[in-house]
């Protein structure tokens, strides 16, 4: 099986495998790394979860305003993003 090629270097497959369908809908703050910004937030909505990760879509974010999924761990994933949150 291929190693998947990811946008973001904080993104990864949760180890359990996905759910197979969308679970949701719930607007989330995602903390998201690359090249081009490093470390940084932005809004985005949780469609698929696990224990541990969480699958976000990040509305134009993508090449030519396309969206963007990406797989992050659940640590890097607020409803609510707290100013003590940004210290981790």
């Amino acid at each position: 099986m291929p190693t998947p090629n990811f946008y973001y270097a904080n993104e990864e497959m949760p180890p359990q495998g996905v759910p197979p369908r969308n679970q949701g809908h719930i607007p989330v703050i995602v903390r998201l790394i690359n090249e081009a910004n490093g470390v940084h937030y932005r809004p985005a909505v949780a469609i698929r979860w696990t224990q541990t990760h969480v699958m976000v879509k990040i509305e134009g974010a993508g090449h030519q305003g396309a969206d963007d999924l990406a797989w992050v761990r659940a640590s890097d994933v607020w409803r609510i993003l707290r100013q003590g949150d940004l210290t981790r």
